[in-house]
């Protein structure tokens, strides 16, 4: 708060609020929040300006009156009948200047003079200000009868308006942040939703026509709406795959769509032997409207021996919005190349514009023509209005969730507490199963792998059933029925070396890596340390809990009366706040989670010995993990995980392991800069001599940018594609430095 003033007559609190906004529980909660906030701004002064500025006042429903000179001598004797007071009181408030523009741009003054009187008559009042008329009704003064007001009709000069009447009532409950973007409010709000609103089309442009096994493929992916705000209510994550001819999946990726586009690059397997393959990417949501609508991009993928054969000029299209214009018209060896980019409209209007730009070696990557195109892909279908979407069955995929069940022992459903260990029990997640078995993790958003131990436990905590992930339904394949694959020849000479590696081992430098990276615990220095090779490793855990026991000073194990559970004790133990005499136990420097009747030698179960490192032991107090560490520390460290190998913990046990894959991270394209380093020894042969997937147009449409020739020379292949601010798609492919 900037300013507090209260009076008998009136008051002023001036300060700031911050909006967080809240996750509904459901779509009903949802579309009533909506549909408030929605009201709330139709009425709201920020409206009222916002129309004034484009002079539609009246159609928003704000109606202003003035008072009349040498009218009522008191404004307290006016009648409660409105057509009364009108013409006699009060006159319709039509300056000869409503509004005119301020000294900075995108700033407009409006003159209210005197006390102005506003009847929004497209509302609903139960408290009434006249009789014959059922609406809010406010009263606004200002000092220097000017209001100073952005585009938007935000108040910039609020300490000098005094609102009274319905307008005065305002508080922070009814409130709008300053980024509400109230057309996009209310066109959803009006909007039907239909299959032809709700659908998103989307278009992949690669950095090269087609590839060499071992290429990386970079690429950016835009995305066209049914209607331009849904971009945010839509799909967040979309669905990148490479599939052979055979109809075989050889890569999947996840992508983050952000803005409507997404942006990747991921590495080609130098051991694809066919030639022919499928870039394949949908989103879930368009699973609702089949293959037809996902995008699919015949993609040739060659071994270093073969070259495609070279194309005819008019194979390369017309441009369409896109003119480019090089600061010279030749160009040599490693050599500056400046080159500018305009965008325009149908109507040859400047556009701004997002763009991705490859610059490709002519005599390396011959253009070739690559279907479908940008303007095919992001067409939006003829869908009958009278299609709504309860006929859907896949939702729309905002995050990264992951679903599984849990079976207990006969293999039925069974509800249980679920505990989700994360990366090697870096985090923990608590969840449940329902009746059916069935969980969910939602909402997550992560990179690249994560690795993910699941827990079931009983209402005592002791291990129970065994937890499956569920994998999402694949999508239906459908080739194109006549894909446009490029001639191909095969040579004697590879388009680069083929080098064969050379593998050495070094045993002695990984025995040093690993002592090296031994991790430093929280509770210091151990005070016995038991190797995993000592450890009686028979996968019956009594003979880890005794043999732990044998090695380690004054630890004891007792069993505990009728239930003939298994107490460890390190010293004489003291009781905690929970009522527990035990040492905790952890796991890769995590503690393990203790419910109920759990005890130490039960958290110790589900570990399979085999995979332990070291079992470090504290036998004293730790201060540094509370009251937990009153008795001492067990802490378990496990073997390094490998892929395909065995999983860290017992099967059967309530503990599961899994790998899962997060979204696939963009890496920034190697541009190189001969003018900081130019070494004439190192060759040059680069295919791809530019990408880049970020480039904005300016206020005029245009955009400059540089990169450098190779040790080639020769032509080169500009591929721009894009989409304009107003969603139209862009393409043009030019050729530079021509021989």
């Amino acid at each position: 708060m900037k300013e507090f003033f209260d009076s008998p007559t009136n008051y002023r609190i001036v300060g700031a609020a911050r909006f967080e906004e809240m996750k509904p529980e459901s779509e009903e909660q949802r579309t009533t929040w909506e549909n408030n906030r929605a009201e709330i701004y139709r009425k709201s002064p920020m409206n009222m300006f916002r129309a004034m500025i484009t002079g539609t006042q009246e159609q928003e429903g704000f109606y202003l009156y003035g008072d009349k000179a040498g009218g009522s001598a008191s404004r307290n004797m006016r009648s409660d009948i409105f057509a009364n007071e009108l013409g006699n009181s009060v006159v319709p408030y039509k300056p000869d200047q409503l509004v005119r523009p301020a000294d900075q741009a995108g700033e407009y003054l409006i003159n209210m003079k005197g006390r102005i009187e506003i009847h929004y008559q497209k509302g609903y009042s139960q408290v009434n200000t006249y009789r014959d008329a059922p609406y809010p009704v406010s009263w606004l003064e200002v000092t220097n009868n000017t209001v100073r007001v952005d585009e938007n009709g935000m108040i910039l000069n609020p300490q000098d308006l005094v609102f009274s009447g319905d307008m005065d009532t305002k508080r922070i409950s009814t409130l709008l942040p300053l980024d509400y973007d109230a057309e996009k409010a209310i066109q959803l709000q009006n909007l039907d939703k239909t299959a032809a609103n709700y659908q998103e089309k989307v278009y992949v442009h690669t950095d090269k026509p087609y590839y060499y096994a071992g290429d990386e493929i970079f690429f950016k992916a835009y995305f066209n709406y049914g209607n331009k705000y849904l971009r945010e209510e839509l799909s967040s994550v979309l669905h990148l795959e490479l599939i052979n001819s055979n109809r075989d999946y050889i890569l999947e990726k996840k992508l983050q769509i952000r803005d409507g586009v997404a942006v990747g690059n991921f590495v080609l397997p130098d051991s694809l032997s066919q030639e022919n393959y499928y870039l394949r990417a949908y989103t879930n949501w368009q699973k609702n409207y089949g293959p037809d609508h996902y995008y699919m991009q015949p993609l040739s993928i060659l071994s270093p021996y073969q070259r495609v054969v070279e194309f005819e000029e008019e194979e390369m299209g017309e441009p369409k919005g896109i003119s480019l214009k090089s600061d010279k018209e030749t160009y040599g060896k490693r050599e500056k190349v400046t080159l500018t980019i305009k965008a325009s409209s149908e109507s040859q209007k400047a556009l701004a514009a997002s763009l991705s730009v490859a610059v490709l070696d002519q005599e390396q990557i011959v253009p070739i023509s690559t279907q479908p195109d940008i303007f095919t892909s992001l067409k939006l279908e003829d869908i009958s209005s009278s299609i709504g979407l309860d006929r859907f069955s896949y939702p729309v995929e905002k995050a990264i969730s992951l679903r599984g069940f849990v079976t207990d022992d006969k293999g039925k459903p069974t509800a249980t507490d679920v505990t989700a260990f994360v990366n090697n029990f870096e985090g923990l997640i608590n969840l449940e199963s329902d009746r059916k078995g069935e969980f969910l993790m939602e909402d997550m958003e992560f990179y690249g792998p994560l690795n993910i131990t699941f827990q079931a436990t009983d209402k005592k905590g002791k291990p129970a059933g065994k937890v499956q992930i569920i994998d999402d339904l694949k999508a239906p394949i459908a080739l194109p029925a006549n894909p446009y694959f490029p001639k191909k020849e095969t040579v004697q000479t590879p388009i680069r070396p083929v080098i064969e590696e050379e593998i050495t081992e070094a045993e002695d430098d990984e025995e040093e890596d690993k002592e090296s990276t031994k991790e430093e615990a929280i509770y210091g220095k151990p005070d016995y340390v038991v190797e995993g090779d000592k450890l009686m490793a028979t996968g019956n855990t009594v003979d880890l809990v005794n043999s732990l026991a044998g090695n380690v000073p004054g630890m004891r194990v007792t069993v505990a009366g009728v239930s003939g559970k298994q107490q460890i004790r390190l010293r004489g133990g003291a009781m905690t706040l929970s009522g527990s005499m035990e040492p905790i136990v952890m796991v890769n420097n995590t503690i393990m989670v203790q419910t109920g009747g759990t005890t130490a030698a039960d958290n110790l179960r589900n570990i399979n010995v085999d995979n332990i490192d070291r079992v470090e032991i504290v036998n004293k107090t730790v201060s540094m993990l509370g009251d937990q560490g009153r008795n001492g520390v067990i802490s378990v460290y496990l073997k390094e995980y490998k892929e395909g190998g065995e999983n860290l913990f017992e099967s059967g046990k309530g503990m599961n392991n899994y790998t899962i894959e997060g979204y696939t991270s963009a890496s920034s394209f190697y541009q190189v800069d001969y003018e900081q380093e130019n070494d004439p020894n190192l060759i040059d042969q680069r295919q791809t001599l530019y990408w880049n997937p970020y480039l904005v147009t300016d206020e005029n449409g245009t955009l400059t940018f540089s990169f450098y020739t190779n040790d080639n020379g020769g032509p080169m292949t500009v591929y721009v594609r894009g989409l304009g601010v107003n969603g139209e798609p862009l393409s043009g492919t030019f050729t530079i430095n021509p021989k």
